[in-house]
């Protein structure tokens, strides 16, 4: 038909794009394994400091730098029509990061714990800060190289492939950070060397993807918004966007893990008395949650809806610290030690959900042209939740692992019981409201 759009599943690149995603989410999922912000860098903090609360601030140095300024990263670049090349210069600055701190390992800021302390938190907090352009282009560069029939199977494939490389890594890990490995610091040096090859090797996996130029239903008044007019739509999209309200009220909810997230591995080392080898082996299982949700998440998607991605991943998310409640009674010492690696495999299915749940249900529910500000505002709205892990450090040197457990587990609860109110993304996607501007 004359003037009509061509089928989303005759895009052109579409392979080509595909590939280079798969290869970007991949080395990425890679990098991140080697800087696990769950296994890894507790260990690595909690060799310099015995502070919960310092160890808890791992993951609110991650959630909140990357999440609170993305509606600031929406407002700057959400109405041009190309964005790859935002997600490359934020790419340049945060992905080297984790060279720069092994190198500070290397040349001996261990012998001053404070001192390395301070150069870790400040380089993790620079990655996680411009990583939260990534996010914002990411997804809009996705949605527009990717048909969304198509979606979730690349989504899924991408996190299959990063859990099949994962299972080797995560030996390797289990070996650098375990007795017959180097000694302090030389172990966290190489891994975090590894972390930040792993992140260059994906920003050039990203070079390889081809944008596709989608215009703005007003191309010629496509220009920054001014703040007042920005303020009032994202107002507007919180009152008339009724099931991204309720997905936002289920992520704040669900975000209640981050009281006990930083204290897994803790508890394992410190009461259940493990090994150092397990937390290479609790990189491992956790990773193996995240192949199992690749896999399985990516098909419920495409067959059965997003939302079905979320709810599961909710009922999976509260058996974490349900597990840790249950080995609380066991204790050190007995023959089931071993099963409270399910609570590594409950949080790899999670955040396996975060990517292939909640962020693409987003961009389901965003109208063209409006992605950067759908994913903004709710990722910049969820960064409420990074006050959580330094609260949970604080609960725990107050209390104990059974009152910050149990707490947890009641909130995610709710958290899941919320979730049986979201509806169908795709149907609800095609009801497009009007645009911005």
């Amino acid at each position: 038909m004359v003037g009509s759009s061509p089928s989303p599943d005759r895009l052109p690149n579409v392979r080509r794009n595909a590939l280079a995603f798969i290869g970007e989410s991949s080395l990425f999922g890679i990098g991140l394994l080697f800087s696990s912000t769950t296994t890894v860098l507790p260990g690595f903090v909690s060799h310099l400091t015995g502070s919960a609360v310092l160890i808890g601030l791992i993951v609110s140095l991650t959630e909140g730098p990357w999440r609170l300024p993305q509606l600031l990263f929406a407002r700057w670049i959400g109405h041009k029509p190309r964005k790859k090349k935002y997600l490359t210069r934020a790419g340049l600055i945060a992905r080297p990061m984790y060279l720069l701190v092994a190198a500070a390992l290397a040349l001996g800021a261990v012998r001053i714990p404070a001192l390395a302390l301070g150069l870790f938190f400040a380089m993790h907090t620079t990655m996680y800060t411009a990583l939260g352009i990534d996010s914002i282009v990411w997804w809009d560069v996705f949605a527009k190289a990717i048909p969304t029939a198509r979606r979730g199977r690349v989504l899924g494939t991408s996190t299959a492939l990063r859990g099949a490389i994962a299972i080797g890594a995560g030996a390797l890990l289990a070996h650098l950070l375990g007795d017959s490995g180097p000694a302090f610091p030389m172990n966290y040096t190489i891994v975090f060397a590894l972390a930040g090859a792993c992140f260059m090797l994906s920003l050039a996996s990203w070079s390889a993807v081809v944008e596709p130029v989608e215009p703005t239903e007003n191309d010629e008044d496509a220009r920054r918004p001014a703040w007042g007019t920005y303020l009032r739509y994202l107002g507007m999209i919180l009152r008339e966007d009724h099931t991204f309200r309720r997905l936002l009220i289920v992520r704040l909810l669900a975000g209640f893990d981050g009281l006990a997230l930083g204290f897994y591995v803790l508890f394992a080392i410190r009461v259940l008395r493990v090994p150092l080898e397990m937390i290479g082996v609790f990189t491992v299982v956790q990773t193996v949650g995240a192949i199992a949700a690749g896999a399985l998440f990516g098909w419920i998607s495409e067959r059965r809806g997003t939302h079905r991605v979320v709810q599961i991943a909710t009922a999976l998310n509260l058996t974490a610290p349900l597990t840790g409640l249950i080995f609380v009674w066991i204790g050190p010492g007995t023959a089931m030690t071993p099963l409270y690696s399910w609570a590594f495999v409950a949080i790899g299915l999670f955040m396996s959900a975060g990517f292939i749940g909640f962020a693409n249900l987003t961009v389901e529910l965003a109208p063209n042209g409006q992605r950067s500000t759908y994913v903004g505002l709710f990722n910049t709205a969820s960064g409420l939740v990074v006050v959580w892990p330094a609260v949970g450090g604080f609960i725990l040197q107050g209390t104990s692992y059974t009152v910050l457990f149990a707490l947890t587990a009641i909130l995610l609860a709710v958290a899941h019981v919320a979730s049986w109110w979201l509806p169908p993304g795709h149907a609800h996607a095609r009801a497009r409201r009007a645009p911005l501007l």
